[in-house]
């Protein structure tokens, strides 16, 4: 049970399990409480009764950094930062190299995208990546994603801004990300999760 009022709950108790490797559908409106559930599970927040357990640990006995580093999420409108398609790949940690991230990107279907450049990974991008087609940002952002390998899986509302001619590119690259992993897939109509 979890609400930001404590006094006022806007999930009252929610009770469900993910296993390895399943992929969990949270369907539903504006304020229905998918992006609550993600927060809950990120540990933005913590329940005021009961608890959201990984392995049959509650998470509030790890600190919230340790959790996070074994989750991964692609947003609706992924950022990109200043800097390169490699450095937005890999988010500058050392331990991801350039032979990862080129790995990581064309797993995910972006190898067209990285031969049109005429710097491939090294191609600088803009702030936001203004210059990259909103296909070719979500493709970055599951590259990142799957170089960072999270045991656990956040898609949310991932494919909804998606251009037709990236959809199917798109739609490889979420089975990639999600294999072996527990997936969350948070969207507004259950046609986008089927």
């Amino acid at each position: 049970t979890f609400g930001y009022n404590p006094e006022q709950p806007i999930l009252k108790e929610i009770d469900f399990t993910a296993k390895k490797g399943e992929t969990i559908g949270l369907v539903g409106h504006t304020g229905s409480g998918k992006s609550s559930i993600i927060n809950l599970l990120f540990r933005f927040y913590d329940p005021q009764q009961g608890a959201v357990k990984i392995d049959g640990h509650t998470i509030a006995d790890y600190n919230r950094e340790s959790i996070r580093e074994h989750m991964g999420i692609v947003l609706q409108e992924p950022y990109l930062f200043s800097g390169t398609i490699a450095s937005n790949i890999s988010m500058n940690d050392p331990k991801i190299t350039d032979d990862m991230v080129l790995n990581a990107i064309e797993k995910v279907g972006g190898k067209d995208l990285i031969n049109k450049l005429p710097l491939g990974i090294h191609e600088p991008v803009v702030e936001k990546g203004q210059s990259l087609s909103s296909g070719e940002r979500q493709l970055i952002a599951f590259a990142r994603t799957l170089a960072s390998n999270p045991k656990i899986l956040i898609l949310d509302e991932a494919t909804s801004h998606i251009d037709t001619e990236t959809e199917e590119i798109i739609q490889h690259a979420m089975e990639v990300v999600k294999a072996g992993r527990t997936t969350f897939i948070v969207a507004h109509r259950l046609s986008t999760i089927q």
